[in-house]
């Protein structure tokens, strides 16, 4: 397909895929002629992926640091997962991890590289809590973990175990998309419960 093709297909400007593909973010098409490129469905995917990430907040330099990732996927599902986690913006990134956080995850029996992003974006969520008057206890901390758990199996549960890309393309989507629905249904949750009790 042409670019005026992607681009409706795929909803996003012709201007803004120009823009991605000078970026890196989305491969050059098949060259047909001096000034024309022939893309196809891969190219859509990659670019439907790029626009739902910029969309959810992630930056273009994180977008591309995504889609190196999605280039080169590792072997192994562990670090698939990991290269995946890395690859997205962490908020909090600067913080340094609390000797709670690392003493949770002990307590829990989770192996985690001590090096996580995640580790730093906690330490700072629950440090912000707190500075908020919001009593994140050691305890309900805990009741977060435990009640998460369930939620990571259920994700893991929908990693493709046969193709190493699709796998890396679902993480990373899932984790950027999908937290909004996390986030949703809890509120909706809370709703429920707090007129049932």
């Amino acid at each position: 397909m042409r670019i005026s093709e992607l681009s409706e297909r795929s909803g996003v400007a012709v201007a803004t895929v120009k823009y991605y593909l000078r970026e890196g973010l989305l491969p050059a098409g098949r060259s047909v002629g001096a000034t024309r490129a022939e893309y196809d469905e891969t190219h859509l995917a990659r670019l439907r992926l790029v626009r739902a990430l910029v969309e959810a907040g992630v930056s273009v330099a994180q977008a591309r640091r995504v889609m190196e990732a999605l280039d080169s996927p590792p072997t192994s599902r562990h670090d698939l997962l990991g290269k995946a986690q890395y690859a997205l913006p962490a908020p909090h990134a600067d913080v340094e991890v609390s000797p709670e956080v690392r003493s949770l995850l002990v307590d829990l029996g989770w192996s985690v590289s001590p090096d996580a992003p995640a580790l730093h974006s906690l330490t700072g969520a629950v440090e912000a809590a707190r500075a908020a008057g919001v009593p994140v206890s050691p305890t309900t901390l805990r009741s977060y973990a435990r009640a998460t758990e369930e939620i990571a199996r259920v994700d893991l549960a929908s990693v493709p175990t046969d193709d190493l890309a699709s796998a890396l393309h679902r993480v990373v989507a899932g984790t950027v998309l999908v937290d909004p629905v996390l986030a949703s249904l809890r509120r909706l949750a809370q709703e429920h419960f707090s007129g049932t009790g």
